[in-house]
């Protein structure tokens, strides 16, 4: 019988479960899609969570290749370009070129080489085995499924020096699109946020700026890299690399399941993206398949930070209070629930449910106590280790 591919998961701000629960609870969680009788998720009604924006139509070339460039026009005032002028950009931040993926994605292919045979002296672990390639006519005799639709053609317009092509995905405020610059160069996705669906609500847009503020803190090779945010009079764009190889729950869908060499260097890549992150300070909280990005060489890109938070990583809690977060008397007694100026918990300690509730940690689900941060991440890696592997995640039924 074919293996289950693995349901596909959508983030929110409320579960089914928590609208059972008491009313005066401090916390909110998050609700997946509907499920069926059997439990299993509804591909039908799910909506793509915030930031799920690269779908699996990028180049399957040569490993030594370099990311998707667009070659400059011949004629830049020809019939084919833009619709209608760049937007007017009153505001604009700028981190870094996107130029520098190019050499992003050469130190990704660099780190996924194959070390020399450790000696017993000096490491008793395996290196972290390549994946092999698919090519395009592999692709095609699968089917080249994705949980995104991007075969309908869009008119091109403009959004400051960038030209938009087609849509990759959406998000909670708005549409994420392909991007290039007129003279040729890079290729980029560009989060365009409208300014009428942020409305009065202050909330959404600091927390629209909390991501932007962790995104640029972040240099790993295997966690997205934040290029630019600019403002026009209509919208907020977030300008960010591209991944050509789309999400790897698309990849899982279409191959079924990740041989284990491939499980080995991709889950290797994750840990390291993680790890960097907690070093750092920050905790993903909405880790899962579909905000797993592969470029072109089928490497990891971790994205969609919308539900990131940072934590003092020089502070650590005590083994007493880990073991006695769900004792609320305990909790108040030593002054756990105390939310500091900065809005943060001793150590990495946070209240808000947040993610898929497939990957999420049981303490999320079946609790409202507070959990520290760092756990939950980690549980969520171990899910999406058994989902790639058996293309199924441990709890969906």
């Amino acid at each position: 019988m074919p293996a289950a591919v693995p349901p596909r998961t959508s983030s929110s701000r409320r579960t089914q479960q928590s609208e059972q629960r008491s009313t005066d609870s401090p916390r909110r969680t998050h609700a997946d899609s509907s499920r069926d009788a059997n439990g299993r998720i509804d591909r039908r009604s799910n909506q793509p969570s915030s930031q799920d924006y690269h779908g699996t139509n990028g180049a399957r070339g040569n490993p030594a290749a370099a990311p998707p460039v667009r070659s400059p026009p011949p004629n830049s005032h020809s019939a084919n370009g833009p619709s209608r002028e760049a937007s007017e950009i009153l505001n604009s931040i700028l981190i870094s070129q996107p130029e520098v993926d190019i050499e992003r994605e050469k130190e990704r292919l660099a780190m996924a080489q194959p070390h020399p045979t450790p000696t017993p002296q000096n490491d008793d672990a395996a290196p972290p085995p390549v994946v092999g390639m698919s090519d395009a006519a592999d692709e095609t005799r699968r089917g080249g499924r994705s949980r995104h639709d991007h075969s309908r053609r869009e008119k091109q317009t403009k959004f400051g020096e960038y030209i938009l092509g087609n849509t990759i995905g959406e998000g909670e405020f708005g549409k994420v699109k392909l991007g290039w610059k007129q003279e040729g160069g890079v290729q980029v996705a560009i989060k365009l946020i409208k300014k009428d669906q942020l409305g009065g609500n202050p909330s959404r847009m600091a927390k629209i700026m909390r991501e932007v503020a962790i995104l640029k803190q972040l240099t790993h090779p295997n966690i997205v890299r934040l290029h630019k945010m600019e403002e026009s009079d209509r919208h907020y764009g977030i300008v960010l690399e591209y991944a050509s190889g789309g999400e790897l729950f698309d990849y899982i869908l279409n191959h079924r399941y990740l041989k284990d060499n491939a499980a080995r260097r991709l889950f290797a890549q994750l840990v390291s993206g993680v790890g960097y992150l907690h070093k750092k300070g920050i905790v993903h909280r909405d880790l899962k398949l579909e905000n797993l990005l592969l470029d072109r060489n089928r490497n990891i890109i971790i994205t969609d930070f919308g539900f990131a938070n940072t934590f003092d990583p020089r502070e650590e809690l005590s083994e007493d209070e880990e073991l006695n977060l769900t004792d609320r008397e305990f909790v108040k007694r030593m002054g756990l629930d105390k939310v500091k100026p900065n809005g943060s918990r001793k150590g990495d300690l946070m209240q808000t449910s947040c993610g898929s509730p497939c990957y999420a940690a049981p303490e999320l689900v079946v609790s409202d106590s507070l959990y520290t941060g760092r756990k939950v991440d980690v549980w969520s890696c171990g899910v999406i280790l058994v989902s790639g592997l058996a293309s199924d995640t441990c709890f969906q039924r």
